[in-house]
């Protein structure tokens, strides 16, 4: 079963969030995962320093990357 999800990081041209179909099971990761690069852009991004704070996000971000990736949980635009 898929469910539409609205990511708060991808927006289009109009800086409209976008809207992307994934499976149910699919949308703690996702959120998780949204929410790492929320708070890394907070920090500077991809030129953020590399503190232990930085690390861990990139970590957390990397990790559910990699489980969407394993369980085949990808996303289709809307």
């Amino acid at each position: 079963m898929k469910v539409v999800y609205t990511s708060p990081v991808f927006t289009d041209l109009n800086g409209t969030a976008r809207k992307f179909s994934i499976p149910v099971d699919a949308v703690t990761t996702y959120a998780k995962r949204d929410a790492a690069l929320l708070k890394l852009i907070a920090l500077g991004g991809i030129n953020a320093e590399a503190t232990p704070e930085v690390l861990a996000i990139r970590k957390t971000m990397l990790s559910a990357k990699r489980k969407i990736e394993r369980q085949g949980w990808f996303s289709v635009a809307v």
